[in-house]
């Protein structure tokens, strides 16, 4: 097997599609900037293991056409909504921990990621956007995150990974 320089993917989870459906039901349809399920996915597709994503603004700005000064906003939206953390931004490179409910990176433990910043679980509604409220979150506790890893323990062991990298999809 040859090398592909990819550092092996990551996994989307729930939150992926319910920080869509927030941001509709907060903006309604039309998006101002980059969609925030786009921009979600963007910046999971950055992790590197159990450690925070190095997101240079200017460079992502540019790959998502888009003005820096409105990335940041869209960026500080997630982070309001604790789908990212942020833990510092220096010279236009933001250090961002992403929620495990949004993606969390083969190998790793979504407890430990989820305690580090009590990120919540969050997910979409069983009715969706049909739903009076789309979004449900539920607040950190370690023994809500240990029963969303024991419910889904074989994604967490052996997670369907999206990549970027045709080796390492599947």
């Amino acid at each position: 097997m040859s090398s592909c320089g990819c550092d092996f993917g990551i996994t989307m989870g729930p939150a992926v599609l319910a920080a869509d459906y927030l941001y509709r039901r907060e903006y309604g349809k039309r998006h101002k900037g980059v969609d925030p399920q786009r921009l979600a996915v963007t910046v999971s597709c950055l992790l590197e293991g159990d450690a925070p994503v190095r997101f240079d603004f200017a460079a992502q700005a540019g790959e998502l056409g888009t003005s820096v000064e409105r990335l940041r906003v869209q960026v500080a939206w997630l982070v309001e909504r604790e789908f990212l953390a942020l833990d510092g931004d220096v010279d236009g490179v933001a250090r961002l921990w992403v929620n495990p409910s949004l993606a969390f990176a083969p190998g790793t433990d979504p407890r430990t990621v989820a305690a580090r910043h009590r990120f919540p679980y969050i997910m979409t509604a069983e009715k969706g956007m049909a739903a009076e409220e789309p979004v449900v979150v539920y607040p950190y506790t370690p023994e809500l995150w240990e029963q969303v890893y024991e419910a889904q323990r074989k994604m967490f062991e052996d997670p369907p990974v999206f990549s970027r990298c045709e080796q390492h999809a599947r």
